[in-house]
Formats: C-alpha cells, structure tokens, sequence
C-alpha cells in the first residue's frame, strides 16, 4: 500500500514537573503504552502501526528559547515556515515523480539512509545540524536558509533542464507526421537522395536552375505530370522525378521539378493553385550531417542534465523532508511549553490512524486528557494546528506523500 495521502499527527502532552530524571521517562513510557493499546489509533501496515515516540528534546535537554515574547513570535513564525516547507517539499515530490516516476524516496540524515518511515521511527534530533547551544530562533533561520537555498536550486536547474530539452525539440525529427508537416531534412537524406555530382542527381543547383521539392496530394500525380512544364516559362522539360518509396500515410507523394531560377516564383504560384505544394529545400549531405551531430549533442546533454536533477532532487526532497521534521519538533516544543508551562517537561508521540478520525480523536483525548487533568485550567487553551476543534492536548498534523504514483 502506498503512503500518499496518509495524514500523520504529532501529540504532545505535558507531565508533572516533579517528574523527573527516570520518573519522567518512565511516564512517558506508561502514556506510550496505554495509546498503543487503543485499537482506534492502530494505523495501516505500510504506516505506523501503533503510536511511536517523537522525542522532541525538554528537560535537561530542552531546547533554548529566550524569554516569553520570544515564544509568542516563535508560534507565528514557525507556522509560516511549517507551511512554505510543506509547499517546497510537496513541489520536489511531483518534479521528482515526473521525471522518474519509480522515484525511490529515502531520508538521508546523520550518515545514515532510511526509507522515510525507518527515518520517523528512529528520529532523533540532529545535534550536528541543530546544536543545543543555539535558540529556536537560530535553528529556524538556519533551516529556512536550507530550504530556500535548495529550493532556487532546483528551480534553477530544472530551468536548465527543461531548455536542454526544448533545444531537442525544436531539433527532433516530427515523427507521425506526414510529408506537409515534416522537415525535409529528415526526409530528403543521403539514403534517399542521389547525389553524385552528375547531371542524373536528383537536385540540380546551377547559377541559374534550382530544383525545387513538390508535395502531391493523393490521386492528382496524373494531372500534376500533365501540367507541370506549362505551369511557368522555363521549367525544365521531363525533369518532375518521384522519390520512391516516400508516400505518406494519407497518400501524399514527394516530387522535384528542375526550373530556371527567374521562374521559380511563378512556378510556385501556379502550383499553389492547383494544390500542389511546394518546399523551399536545399538538399546538403553536409548540413544534415551536421544536423544529426546537433541532434546526438543534445541527446547526450538531455541525458546528463537528467541525471544532475534526478541526483538534486533525491537529496533536496531528502534534506527539506528533515529540516521540515525538525521545524515540526520546534512547534511541538514551543507549543508545549506555552501550554504546560516551565520547565519544559512533556511527551510527545506519532500517530496515523487509518480508522475513523472522531473514534481516533475520542481516544487521545481520553489517554491524553488524563495527564492534564492535574494540570492548570489554563493549560487546555491550544486548539491544535490552527484548527476550530479543542483538544485538551498539542495537535499537530502532516501528510508527507500527496502525489499519486503510477499503479
């Protein structure tokens, strides 16, 4: 089964601060396993299956915030940040889709790669990236520096990209077309066309003759050779000659006449009206040559600047995925401490229901409403995520797949 569209829901609720040390640990073992026994918060196979801890640090090893004011800013901005890196994030999940619609998505952090479910069941705050000595503050900024640095990187590459690819185009044989839609160039080639320098060859280019191409619609090649050398002065007597083996799906033939070069323009004319079409062309084997060597440069340029995206966005999904978790454990922090007070002291938790959502949250509040219930009123104000429902608990929620994968 696949993740896509799976809601995920970080908990939090506070402890009684005289527990400390191994007397909150062991608390916050007791809350773990009375909401792994409540079946309405079991989640789907490929998910997680029973709640796991989220070990947002607090206590000893709390993170630093500064004074109150400082909290209260942090609510908003975090808020702001959570959402900008939902956006990027879910932006490099289709472009990555899009080009490799296999994509394998692993979270590469603290010199180890998981699938991104092993990553959120082991998840540990990354002192290397996130040092405890800095603020919340800091950690914000230095994650949003990370995110928006990758983020016009990989604009700016895929820019790159997609222009590699619009040269291929504009380069590209028209396949499937039919002989008024295609380039000579890919039809007129030195398979097809004679060329030996004598006066047999099948395009004559004199000072003053030119030979020009003309498209024959289906069934009009009698009256075409009946006409053709009246149609102007100066055309060229028994010169129309058929390309062999050329004819188009809808019937349509390809023909040259040889004229004089003064009475090419009236030629042209004469044919227009009576439907023929005629191709400006100058047969070169040089310039196809050259054409095809453009045409194998921008293939192998394709394929290079293919594999640099495919690389920066498996690593840019990657790093935005953990700088996105940590900015998550930032929130859950910060809400924590505005609801349950100082010193930091809580207990936070992953859950994916895969059942009803009321039933679901019928049941963190039963387990989770217990722990507050000791606590002051005043710390039942938060509403979770920025939603209208109460929850006597912190509530925030993420969906990290939203694109649909090819069955």
């Amino acid at each position: 089964m696949s993740l896509v569209g799976q809601e995920f829901l970080i908990v939090a609720v506070g402890c009684p601060n005289d527990q400390q040390g191994g007397g909150a640990s062991a608390k916050k073992d007791a809350i773990h396993a009375e909401l792994k026994r409540a079946s309405a918060l079991r989640g789907n196979a490929n998910a997680v299956q029973e709640p796991m801890k989220f070990e947002v640090p607090c206590g000893e090893k709390s993170l630093i915030f500064g004074s109150f004011d400082n909290l209260i800013r942090l609510t908003d901005d975090l808020a702001k940040s959570d959402s900008q890196v939902d956006s990027i994030l879910h932006r490099l999940e289709r472009q990555y889709l899009e080009l490799d619609p296999k994509a394998d998505f692993k979270v590469k952090s603290q010199r180890t790669e998981k699938p991104f479910l092993d990553y959120l069941r082991s998840w540990q705050w990354d002192d290397a990236k996130y040092q405890k000595g800095r603020s919340i503050t800091d950690h914000l900024a230095f994650a949003m520096s990370v995110v928006n640095r990758l983020d016009e990187e990989t604009r700016a590459k895929t820019a790159q990209y997609n222009d590699v690819k619009t040269q291929r185009g504009n380069l590209a044989k028209k396949d499937g077309a039919n002989l008024t839609g295609k380039d000579l160039v890919d039809v007129l080639t030195p398979e097809v066309v004679k060329a030996t320098g004598g006066p047999e060859d099948d395009f004559i280019m004199t000072e003053h003759l030119v030979t020009l191409p003309v498209i024959l619609p289906r069934g009009t090649e009698d009256e075409f050779l009946k006409s053709y050398e009246t149609m102007a002065e100066n055309v060229v007597p028994m010169s129309a000659r058929k390309f062999k083996g050329l004819d188009d799906k809808d019937g349509n033939s390809l023909w040259r006449v040889v004229v004089f070069r003064s009475a090419a323009e009236n030629f042209k004319r004469a044919c227009r009206e009576k439907r023929f079409q005629v191709r400006d062309f100058e047969y070169s084997e040089q310039d196809y040559k050259k054409l095809e060597q453009q045409r194998n440069q921008t293939d192998e340029q394709v394929k290079r600047q293919r594999e640099v995206v495919l690389g920066l966005y498996q690593a840019a999904w990657s790093d935005v995925m953990v700088a996105w978790v940590h900015i998550k454990a930032m929130r859950v922090f910060v809400e924590s401490v505005l609801r349950y007070g100082m010193p930091p002291n809580f207990a936070s938790f992953i859950v994916s229901p895969k059942g009803d959502a009321a039933a679901a949250r019928k049941a963190l509040a039963d387990t989770l409403g217990k722990q507050v219930s000791n606590l002051s009123s005043s710390m039942g104000e938060d509403k979770g995520d920025g939603d209208d429902e109460f929850y006597p608990y912190v509530s925030l929620s993420f969906t990290p797949f939203v694109v649909s994968r090819e069955k």
